[in-house]
Order: structure tokens, then C-alpha cells, then sequence
């Protein structure tokens, strides 16, 4: 009897699914929304790719997660209906929401969910830290759980915000993992999201397709909560169109080519802003950084660096207007983890300091010191701007410009650069700033911040936490120096006014999009 509720459950939801379709044909909507994205994924697996571009264009479109983020940083379930956690934070058990569908037809159970989330942690070597070498475990087909020896109270926020997203994929995606690359294949994207991955045609663009038996969840008549809520899927075809230029993409967006455009410049926001056929928008995004290779610099290079650079005329050559020089390694509306410690060593424009600091180095000035920095947008601006500043300093910087993909494969290879220039976007906590992690591209292997990193993600409480996150910010600006801090971006994007539905939490979110025609 069950099993037939099940099923009758289903069938209602996939006519609902196709009559809202229908209603949005009928109202005089349009099949495809079209979006000028500035950049492609290296690999597109969730599990290892950590670009921006990839997490917004996938995180709960194609692959969703057992938890996600609410608008305010709560917690709120999205493949499992419920969660419960000790009063230690030392065990988690998550109750599976049954009739989940991949969109390769399967059911989602317990065995793709550990398959999946331990891969994660393989994956992912914060939280791996964190947990030891405890395996979240099937307990039956709709229950997993995972036991630690340690207070874990970040784990939940990892799981629903971090870098590396903790997706679920279907068993077999996993057991296709490519021996040679470590990436699961583009033709096992798999995921239980409204959209199918469909296509990707490298340097031109991704196509994702309505999964027409998709499972919902939440309130059908609630607007979405950050990333958490009730997906309709209305548009037929979402496609991500890959435009580096920002001329190009806002000159697409005027003639109609494209609906959305991401990364709309201060060149551009004006005559969009003027114009009531456009809709903009701006917000803090991420932090602005050059990643230091701490296997071929020494600190007193690095924090010579901090101390000579002039944070507004870094970023007004390449974000406008568009930047804080705020200090914090974490957005200002992150009240729970903001701190000002350590931000009297930020950008301190004070070339006399950097000179002594420089005196102290082992770096033969005589070398220039390589930095990788990818194409699109004015990074290579700003860091001509910054080969002014230091050579005031008797030193020179080598640029090299490559595509973002390239230039993720590079900053894997240590000997080849000592800096490369990057964004962060806005993580939920702390730990998943992927700079201060031993084995991301940079290497962060100083025992010292391992330790604190380690107390701080097996601290017994969220004030203990804070403490040794203030610590770390604090040793990192005053001593470590792992980046280059400039302060954060505030991401612009634009779309026409035809264009309803979408919302913006960390990006913009198409789920619920209309296209008027």
C-alpha cells in the first residue's frame, strides 16, 4: 500500500511539474533563458572543481545536497527530510526523503549518499581534517550516519556551503571516476536537481534542460529561502553562454542575444542603470587575493608585500567602484564570524616598513618573481598596478596571462610561479577559505595554523570557534602572510526586465525564472 502512495505521490508531482510548464507556454513565456557567463569550468565535477562558475551554475540546479544554506546561514534540508546531532556534535544521522530520482531514472538512497559524501571527504581535505577518519555509513536504505571522535560543530556548514560542494551523484557516477584525471566524466553529471547537465561545448557553452521528474520539496507557494525551497523549473532550457569579454556580454545583453549577464563593469552599470528595459544589482561576493606559494617565498617577502600595497589603487583599476577595502577574510554580513583582528597589517601602503621587511627575505631580488593570473575582467591590470608598487622595492614581476583553466592546472605545479592572483567567493564558515587548507594550490603547510585550524574545527563551541578564528586571522596578517588580502568584490550583474522569478543568494539563481517573451 505504501509503495502505491509512493508511486500515486510521484505521478502527482510530475503533473504538476509538466502543467506548470505548460501554464508558462500558455502565458506567453519563453524555452530558453540565456546567460553570458565570464568563464568555464576546469572540470565541472562538484567534488574536486572549485570555481565560482561552476558551484553557481550547478549547486542545486543539477546536483543537490543532503543540506543546504538558508538565507539568514541556517541549515535547512534538501535530500534528506530531517537530521538530528548529538549534544556533543560527535554524531549525525540523516533521514533519507524517499522517491528521489536521478535523472537517469533511478531512486536516491542511502548507498549513492556515502558513495557520494565520502568521495566528498576524500576529496576535500578540510573537512576530512575534521572528521578524522570517520565514513558517514548506510544504516538502511533512507538512513546515514556518521560517528567522530571529536566535536565537530562545522560539519553541517561545510556540507552546505563549501567550495567543494558536497553534491550527491548516483553510485555508478562515482565508480566512473576517470583513473587518469580523478574528475567524474561529463556523461556521468548525474545529479537529482531540476535541470540536467546536457552539453558542453568547451569555450562556447553549457546547456542544462528541465528534469521533467524532478522531486520537489518545500512550499510550492513560498518564495525560495537562499538556496533552500521549492523548485519549479518553469524555463525549458537554461543556457550558460561562455563570455569572457565584458564588452561582449553587455553588448549581447542590449541587442537581446543574451537575457542575464554576470560581471557587468562600472564601464557598463550606468547606461543599464538608466535604462528601465534593464534590471541591475551589485553585492559583496568574495574576498580579492594573491594566493602566495609558501614552498618558494618566505614570509618577510610576502609581508613586504602587504606592507607596500595600496588597497584603492588595486582595486579601482579593476573592480571601479565595485570593492571594500574591508580586512576580514569573511564578508561583512557574516556577523557570527566577522573580526577585525590582525587589519593593521592590511594594504598598509608604507614603503619605508616594506623595505625593512624586505631586508629581513632570503629572496634574491635579482629574480623576478612569477605570477599567474588568468584572462577576463582587469586582473592584469591590477597587478601592473602592483609592479609599480614594488618597484619601488627593487623588484619586478613576470606575468603570466593564461584562461582560468589553464591557470588551474599551473598552480598545481610548484615550480613554476610564487603567486597567483584569485577571488574567493563567500564560504559559510571560516575553514572553507581553501588558502588556509595544507594541500590547496599554495600550501598552507605551516604547522602553527594547522593546529589552530584543526582547534577551531573541533572547538566544542561556537564561541571557543571564534576565538581560534580570530587567532588565525591575526597570525596570518601579522606573521604567515598565506595571501595577498585586497580587500572584497561586489559582483554587478544585469538581465532584461522580461526576466522574473530568479533570486539571489551568493549568486543568481534560475530555478524559478521566467522569460517573458
Amino acid at each position: 500500500m505504501g509503495r502505491k502512495l509512493l508511486a500515486l505521490a510521484l505521478m502527482l508531482c510530475m503533473l504538476l511539474t509538466m502543467c506548470a510548464a505548460v501554464s508558462c507556454a500558455e502565458e506567453g513565456y519563453r524555452d530558453v533563458i540565456n546567460i553570458a557567463d565570464n568563464d568555464q569550468g576546469a572540470s565541472y565535477d562538484l567534488h574536486k572543481d572549485t570555481s565560482v562558475n561552476v558551484r553557481n551554475m550547478l549547486r542545486g540546479t543539477v546536483f543537490e545536497q543532503l543540506v543546504t544554506l538558508k538565507a539568514n546561514g541556517e541549515i535547512g534540508p534538501e535530500l534528506c527530510e530531517s537530521y538530528e546531532v548529538n549534544e556533543t556534535s560527535t554524531e549525525f544521522t540523516f533521514h533519507l526523503r524517499q522517491g528521489v530520482l536521478f535523472h537517469n531514472g533511478k531512486e536516491m538512497t542511502s548507498a549513492d549518499v556515502v558513495a557520494s559524501l565520502n568521495r566528498w571527504l576524500e576529496c576535500f581535505s578540510t573537512a576530512r581534517k575534521m572528521v578524522g577518519d570517520a565514513t558517514f555509513v548506510a544504516v538502511d536504505d533512507y538512513t546515514v550516519t556518521i560517528s567522530l571522535q571529536n566535536s565537530a560543530i562545522m560539519l553541517l556548514d561545510m556540507m552546505a556551503g563549501a567550495a567543494q560542494a558536497a553534491v550527491i551523484y548516483p553510485t555508478e557516477s562515482i565508480e566512473a571516476v576517470s583513473a587518469d584525471t580523478g574528475f567524474i566524466p561529463v556523461e556521468y553529471f548525474i545529479g537529482t536537481g531540476p535541470y540536467k547537465f546536457t552539453e558542453w561545448a568547451v569555450d562556447q557553452y553549457v546547456q542544462l534542460d528541465r528534469f521533467d521528474d524532478y522531486v520537489p520539496y518545500g512550499d510550492p507557494d513560498a518564495p525560495i529561502d537562499g538556496l533552500w525551497g521549492y523548485k519549479h523549473a518553469y524555463t525549458r532550457t537554461l543556457k550558460y553562454w561562455i563570455v569572457k569579454d565584458a564588452a561582449t556580454r553587455f553588448n549581447g545583453l542590449m541587442t537581446g542575444e543574451y537575457d542575464f549577464a554576470v560581471k557587468v563593469t562600472d564601464d557598463y552599470l550606468p547606461a543599464l542603470q538608466a535604462d528601465d528595459s534593464f534590471v541591475t544589482y551589485s553585492q559583496q561576493t568574495g574576498m580579492v587575493s594573491l594566493v602566495w606559494n609558501k614552498r618558494n617565498t618566505d614570509k618577510y617577502l610576502r609581508l613586504a608585500f602587504q606592507a607596500i600595497a595600496n588597497a584603492d589603487d588595486l582595486n579601482t583599476v579593476n573592480y571601479g567602484s565595485l570593492y571594500d577595502t574591508d580586512p576580514c577574510y569573511m564578508e561583512k554580513d557574516q556577523s557570527s564570524w566577522y573580526t577585525t583582528a590582525g587589519s593593521e597589517y592590511f594594504c598598509q601602503n608604507n614603503v619605508e616598513l616594506a623595505k625593512e621587511l624586505l631586508a629581513q627575505s632570503d629572496w634574491d631580488a635579482s629574480k623576478p618573481i612569477r605570477i599567474l593570473v588568468s584572462t577576463g575582467g582587469h586582473a592584469e591590470d591590477m597587478l601592473l598596478i602592483l609592479q609599480q608598487e614594488v618597484a619601488e622595492l627593487g623588484l619586478t614581476l613576470e606575468l603570466n596571462i593564461t584562461d582560468r583553466s589553464t591557470l588551474t592546472q599551473l598552480r598545481k605545479d610548484e615550480t613554476v610561479y610564487e603567486a597567483y592572483f584569485t577571488t574567493f567567493s563567500s564560504v559559510a564558515v571560516p575553514s572553507l577559505r581553501s588558502f588556509l587548507d595544507a594541500s590547496y594550490a599554495g600550501w598552507s603547510e605551516d604547522e602553527h595554523l594547522q593546529e589552530l585550524m584543526l582547534a577551531m574545527t573541533t572547538a566544542p563551541t561556537r564561541e571557543e570557534a571564534f576565538a581560534r578564528w580570530e587567532e588565525i586571522q591575526a597570525y596570518c596578517y601579522s606573521d604567515y602572510c598565506p595571501v595577498l588580502m585586497m580587500g572584497h568584490f561586489h559582483q554587478a550583474a544585469a538581465c532584461t526586465a522580461k526576466l522574473t522569478g530568479y533570486n539571489v543568494f551568493l549568486t543568481t539563481n534560475f530555478w524559478n525564472a521566467k522569460l517573458a517573451e
